[in-house]
């Protein structure tokens, strides 16, 4: 993909622009694709709504009201707190995934009819498609069936036409964008890794991506199984040489492994596009310092007046930013990653009773110890152990996951760091990680975000594989591709599981690990059929903020805007966009 700048600049003008050119005072279809310049800045232009769907609040609304995260915030969507006529981030994503449709479909008819060479508008076209399918693959994952068309709106009778759509399928919408992508997208398009092609374009890997994801909702494992296999082919062995755990950073961008990443591009003197969505993955209390000293006393501490800069919840940290507001920030579940002592002064061992830890745990060990005892909270205080960060297993053995620092944040665990093993205060009193430092953002300044979104990576469709094998009760190859990931994290590998609901437990878990703040968590669930349970089993109780007060089994779709469904009308003027699961919900 090009500088977001440019993507900008295209879709104003929908033209390229050269000193040959007669300029118009207005662009319109008849002048807009006469030569490849014009078309492929049309092309361009498809990318930008994207941008505008991955907003902090998306991140709240697919990773919050899941089994892995929580938030303390008034925000409907993390607190599953939406209806028809609040719908919340469900606005922006209906809108920006159409208008992107459109964009799409425009650009796929007005190609095709341009007078350019063949060999220069195929490629194009068939990125236009896959581009297009991509808006559906959210629109789909976020509200089940939704209207699906594929021309463009020439004139107003067409839009009257989408105006009285109704809802298609959503597994119906997935299948036709399967056979889309695979009979009209790939053959035109380079066969290769995103990282290989110019500008980090969408391309045949994505595109093989969408059809592997669009396969697993309508559960063709053999569909799945030809499009992963086709990919595999492409990125090769998965291995800690190929595709280093550190590059999963968001902020190293258009890595090998990527498949498909939102692109942010920033210069000092340039055009800045400001993403925040990585602002809520950080620890909270930026800008303040918690006074610790009078904890062994009973009492609880205190915030230090004044502005600390580079302080995260308690723990100097320059290197990850200075002088940024705090916001809601997500933190772990104690299903996720728990640690917490047993009451009084027993500090042998870490609890994992159901009031703190209900079921297992997906990080197990943390790597955590007691520190001093804490008589406000009646426990020892939680620090990190960095003998067992240095040699990678505990005391007793059990191996430290390497993707635990990324995933979740426990303190400074950088032994290049001045405060190497301070804990932050949350996790030091309550043993509740935040997120981790994939998500953060070096030299950070203000609420800006310059990282890349790392939406589809190779190590998804290396799980994926695995449950397609798991799903054809190939349980050995399931486990053999699990490992693979596995093994990079420097964890013991599966073996001797031979049934389905076994191994799914395991890809559902593994998944978490290896994924988890990426986006694609509640998406999961809802294909998996389990989401209102898993997400009710673990997410915290105890205020009205918390999802336990909200959530319904018909949340595990958003409502289509009531505003929407005003626009959506049949002859008689009736809506024609309804959803039953929210039928009498205010």
């Amino acid at each position: 993909m090009k500088k977001i700048s440019v993507y900008i600049l295209s879709a104003l003008v929908l033209m390229a622009c050269s000193l040959e050119e007669d300029h118009k005072a207005f662009t319109t279809r008849a002048n807009s694709y006469l030569n490849k310049q014009q078309c492929q800045a049309c092309v361009d232009a498809c990318y930008i709504p994207i941008t505008q769907v991955y907003v902090t609040t998306y991140a709240w609304a697919v990773e919050v009201p899941t089994d892995l995260w929580w938030i303390n915030t008034s925000t409907p969507d993390p607190k599953c707190e939406i209806s028809p006529s609040k719908p919340g981030v469900g606005t922006t994503v209906w809108q920006y995934c159409y208008q992107g449709i459109m964009r799409c479909n425009e650009f796929i008819e007005c190609i095709a009819d341009s007078p350019i060479d063949e060999a220069d508008k195929l490629p194009m076209i068939a990125e236009a498609r896959v581009m297009r399918a991509l808006y559906y693959y959210h629109l789909t994952n976020f509200f089940n069936g939704v209207p699906f068309y594929t021309y463009m709106v020439a004139d107003q009778s067409v839009q009257e036409k989408i105006r009285r759509l109704p809802r298609t399928d959503a597994n119906l919408i997935r299948s036709s964008l399967y056979e889309d992508l695979k009979e009209n997208a790939l053959p035109y398009l380079t066969k290769a890794r995103t990282s290989e092609i110019e500008g980090n374009r969408a391309g045949y890997s994505l595109a093989l991506m969408l059809m592997a994801k669009f396969a697993m909702w309508y559960k063709n494992w053999e569909d799945a199984e030809w499009a992963l296999s086709e990919l595999e082919s492409i990125y090769g062995d998965f291995s800690e040489a190929r595709y280093p755990l550190d590059d999963t950073r968001w902020c190293k961008k258009n890595t090998p492994e990527s498949i498909f990443e939102i692109q942010h591009e920033w210069s000092e003197a340039g055009i800045q596009f400001q993403g925040k969505m990585s602002r809520t993955y950080y620890p909270s209390s930026i800008a303040k310092i918690w006074d610790n000293t009078d904890v062994t006393e009973g009492l609880n501490g205190a915030w230090i007046d004044g502005t600390y800069d580079g302080y995260l919840d308690d723990v100097y940290m320059p290197q990850w930013g200075r002088g940024i507001p705090s916001v809601s920030s997500m933190r772990a579940t104690w299903h996720m990653g728990c640690f917490r002592a047993k009451t009084g002064t027993d500090q042998t061992e870490d609890t994992t009773t159901a009031q703190y830890c209900p079921g297992d745990r997906i990080f197990d060990p943390l790597p955590l110890t007691f520190g001093e005892f804490n008589k406000y909270y009646n426990r020892w205080n939680a620090r990190l152990d960095t003998t067992a960060l240095r040699l990678g297993h505990t005391a007793d053995g059990r191996k430290i996951d390497r993707r635990i620092r990324y995933v979740l944040g426990l303190g400074s665990m950088n032994p290049s760091d001045e405060n190497y093993g301070e804990t932050f205060k949350d996790v030091r009193t309550q043993g509740r990680p935040c997120a981790g430092e994939k998500f953060w953002v070096p030299d950070m300044m203000s609420n800006f975000d310059s990282n890349n979104y790392k939406i589809l990576r190779y190590a998804d469709a290396v799980l994926m594989m695995a449950e397609v094998k798991c799903m054809q009760g190939d349980y050995d190859a399931a486990l053999e591709y699990m490992n693979k990931v596995r093994a990079r994290a420097a964890v013991d590998p599966f073996s001797g599981y031979s049934d389905e609901a076994s191994v799914m437990k395991l890809i559902r878990d593994e998944r978490a690990r290896e994924l988890a703040g990426e986006c694609h968590r509640k998406f999961d669930l809802v294909r998996w059929g389990i989401w209102y349970t898993e997400t009710l089993k673990y997410a915290p109780s105890g205020t009205k903020e918390y999802i336990q007060a909200n959530i319904q089994p018909c949340h595990e779709y958003y409502p289509i805007p009531d505003t929407e469904c005003a626009l959506t009308a049949d002859a008689d003027g009736n809506p024609v966009l309804t959803n039953p699961a929210y039928a009498g919900i205010e």
